[in-house]
């Protein structure tokens, strides 16, 4: 004999607050206007944010300025070339002697065709220093600039380099692009280191 199931009780209504009641009686207007109103603060912060340009990330680098800085620091004349018309500096430092023991000038440009060049100058160069600064790239050959003899350095991957004693300190040209950008940076370094 099976027992009767016991009959379903009700469940006890939920009591409500009247804050509860007037909020739940609300209609969705105000949320509406609320996530509109975000959105078009938001859409108003994009809107007045510049845009990028190639000129948003080209820092305007005065490198003679920075150069005779430098001089003053160097104990050689750090060297300014004058570069083709549409290079455009994307920086110029003096580095103070580190772990190396190795004082450097360094500047770099942007070309036209968006290649590198840049060169790095001492006159404290050392062997060490000079594998770590060309990325242990393997001498290749060299190339003759204006009559000046450069050691080349090509790696199998990244950027190439030349070396060259200009002015009682050591040279190192780099590059991204074709060598004949390399050679115009070479050619402007040695023009501007004769005019001492």
């Amino acid at each position: 004999m099976t027992s009767p199931e016991p009959a379903p009780s009700s469940a006890p209504k939920p009591r409500l607050t009247q804050k509860q009641v007037t909020r739940a009686s609300q209609s969705a207007g105000p949320m509406v206007i609320s996530v509109l109103a975000t959105l078009a603060l938001a859409l108003l912060v994009v809107f007045i944010n510049p845009g990028s340009t190639d000129r948003t990330y080209r820092p305007d680098v005065d490198v003679p300025t920075v150069a005779r800085q430098a001089t003053a620091t160097a104990g050689f004349r750090a060297v300014a070339p004058e570069v083709p018309e549409g290079w455009t500096a994307n920086y110029a430092r003096w580095n103070a002697a580190g772990s190396d023991r190795v004082e450097s000038w360094e500047a770099g440009y942007v070309t036209p065709e968006e290649d590198f060049a840049g060169f790095t100058q001492t006159a404290q160069a050392n062997p060490t220093w000079l594998s770590q600064q060309m990325d242990n790239a393997p001498r290749t050959g060299t190339r003759s600039v204006d009559g000046t003899t450069w050691e080349l350095h090509e790696p199998r991957d990244g950027d190439r380099h030349m070396v060259a004693e200009l002015g009682g300190t050591t040279v190192i040209v780099t590059g991204s692009g074709d060598l004949g950008v390399m050679d115009t940076l070479a050619s402007a370094i040695q023009k501007d280191l004769q005019e001492d």
